[in-house]
């Protein structure tokens, strides 16, 4: 187990707002930093990170939680994982812990097993079987070797409709099964692999468990109508997260400093097999945010490498504005081809060379892509004078500006380098007004309403936030014999401060979503910093009389309920205990 202390070190030194403005665009809001939700679709934000308290809360889904669940919840990784994630960004050295230490806190350990036993299964059907070797042929007719093969763990689903399932039956529950996105329900209640009948790539995440799959067909009489099928999303895999041969590709990316990022998984197979490991692909979606953050986290440096067709160069623009302010090189595949239909067609020096010697600038990109096909039209040379002005203004270097400028200027036939560069000036003049004019009229943030608790919920929170404060609070209380919490959560975490003295990160890891949910109500409470004499006991007072208005609506109840059925004893009884109740509130 890892040592306390490490834990409170890793935790001490990874800002919450930091990790977490990593994956999303964080804003500043009063004290907090505001951001739309990752766990569910929002288009208003209301995902608070509080940076004095070090942690979020969702006003929208309710998550909660310090920097380790973030991590837990986000990467879908049980605890200790978490806390090795953390210490690696930091630069804290985590002992791994035991197999059967992270079993015990994984909630998600099935399905990682599940997923390991079924690429290890999908491998073996391709390499060691009659069955495999015809699918083998058609690998190594498309130039792959056994190496290659073991590297990626390509494997093949057998035709058969449930051969998975019959492999792994009695090993798993049926609930584990279902989650997995492995198998679904037939009509007829019976399980069916997903996967049948094809090549089988696993995705992996940053740590190298198996996570999901991608099938694709190999022959030409396949019925199947989509080329390639992907895992559903899981409690394990987040496709608009997660990025294909990641786990290898950060490990040799630091020889380079930078990750190639393509379209397919044949692509960055073909630029493994030039030599270039640091290649990654989306898992069958288009770039996302979050796979930019996930980018941003290992590399300081993108190499965009998508197909060259319409739809390619399509999804290269969009990426470029995903991308953002990344450093960003593009290389421009010719002919139509992807990488892997250029290495077939040219062979492995020539997609080196390609990938590694023909690179160009985004804004290179946009006056190749945006070139009106009328040069002579003059209308057309104005407006893409205009739309690439604004993109040369951003570039830092003068020396590359006037590259550009020279660049558009070789290519259109009614302006010169002069004439350009007034348009290009006149554009970095607007955005410098525009940028004045952001500043003297700020946009305001809207807070979003925090859910009510109850009055009762109100009064513990608040005195269970002083005890955790101070210590002496803390054992006052637990010397009283008549105190306790009524929220059931609240007198759990009661329990452990009295335990620990404190809530380490490990052991809230440990307790109910309930229990967890309910610190973070705690730690939510805004209270000043001083105590005033008689604070607690007007809290307890509150709490003690909210207690009592609870009861006496129960009674109330209990005494319509007598009635309504003719049992006028139990209703009478009911009465006097109300009417008692009501005299010691006075």
């Amino acid at each position: 187990m890892v040592d306390k202390q490490v834990i409170e070190e890793i935790k001490n030194n990874a800002n919450i707002v930091e990790v977490i403005g990593d994956v999303i665009s964080l804003q500043k809001a009063g004290r907090n930093y505001l951001g739309l939700c990752p766990f569910h679709g929002e288009k208003t934000p209301s995902f608070n990170v509080v940076e004095d308290k070090q942690f979020y809360h969702c006003f929208g889904c309710g998550r909660s939680g310090d920097v380790f669940k973030f991590i837990e919840e986000y990467q879908g990784v049980p605890f200790m994982e978490a806390v090795q994630i953390l210490g690696q960004r930091v630069g804290i050295e985590v002992e791994k812990p035991l197999y059967s230490e992270q079993k015990a806190v994984s909630p998600h350990q099935a399905l990682y097993d599940m997923h390991e036993d079924a690429a290890k299964f999908y491998h073996a059907i391709l390499m060691t079987t009659t069955m495999g070797e015809e699918a083998r042929n058609y690998l190594y007719q498309r130039g792959l070797t056994d190496e290659v093969l073991k590297h990626f763990r390509i494997g093949l689903a057998p035709p058969e409709r449930n051969y998975l399932y019959q492999r792994l039956s009695g090993q798993y529950r049926d609930e584990d099964f279902l989650d997995s996105g492995l198998f679904y329900l037939s009509d007829a209640n019976q399980f069916v692999d997903t996967f049948h009948n094809r090549i089988m790539f696993p995705l992996t995440n940053d740590q190298g468990k198996v996570i999901a799959f991608s099938g694709r067909i190999w022959q030409k009489t396949d019925s199947q109508t989509s080329k390639y099928k992907n895992s559903r999303s899981t409690a394990i895999f987040n496709k608009s997260y997660e990025l294909y041969h990641m786990d290898r590709a950060k490990k040799s990316s630091g020889k380079a400093s930078e990750i190639y990022l393509m379209e397919g998984f044949m692509d960055v197979i073909a630029a493994y097999r030039t030599g270039i490991e640091n290649a990654v692909a989306s898992m069958g979606t288009a770039l996302s945010r979050e796979h930019v953050e996930h980018l941003k986290r290992l590399t300081k440096k993108l190499v965009l490498v998508y197909d060259g067709d319409k739809a390619g160069q399509a999804a290269t623009l969009k990426a470029l504005d995903e991308i953002g302010d990344m450093s960003v090189q593009i290389v421009s595949m010719p002919d139509n081809l992807d990488p892997d239909e250029y290495l077939q067609k040219n062979g492995p020096e020539d997609l080196a060379y390609l990938l590694t010697k023909t690179r160009i600038s985004p804004i290179e990109f946009y006056i190749h892509h945006y070139k009106p096909e009328n040069s002579e039209n003059l209308q057309a040379q104005i407006e893409f004078i205009e739309k690439i002005a604004p993109l040369i203004v951003q570039e830092k270097s003068i020396t590359a500006q006037n590259s550009y400028i020279h660049i558009l200027a070789d290519s259109l036939a009614s302006f010169d380098y002069a004439q350009i560069e007034q348009i290009v000036n006149e554009s970095r003049q607007a955005q410098r007004q525009n940028r004045m004019e952001g500043i003297s009229r700020p946009t305001p943030i809207t807070m979003p309403v925090t859910k009510q608790l109850s009055a009762i919920m109100r009064a513990e929170a608040h005195l269970l936030y002083r005890m955790m404060e101070s210590p002496l609070i803390l054992n006052d209380y637990r010397l009283r014999e008549d105190f306790a919490f009524d929220t059931p959560e609240f007198q759990v975490l009661y329990g452990l401060l009295g335990q620990y003295g404190n809530l380490p990160p490990e052991i809230l890891a440990e307790q109910t979503e309930e229990v967890e949910r309910a610190w973070y109500q705690v730690l939510n409470q805004d209270l000043p910093a001083e105590m005033s004499p008689q604070e607690l006991s007007e809290v307890e007072m509150t709490r003690n009389k909210a207690l009592l208005n609870q009861d006496n609506m129960r009674i109330k109840k209990k005494v319509q309920e007598a009635s309504h059925v003719g049992d006028t004893d139990t209703a009478l009884e009911e009465l006097e205990r109300l009417i008692s109740q009501k005299r010691r509130m006075e």
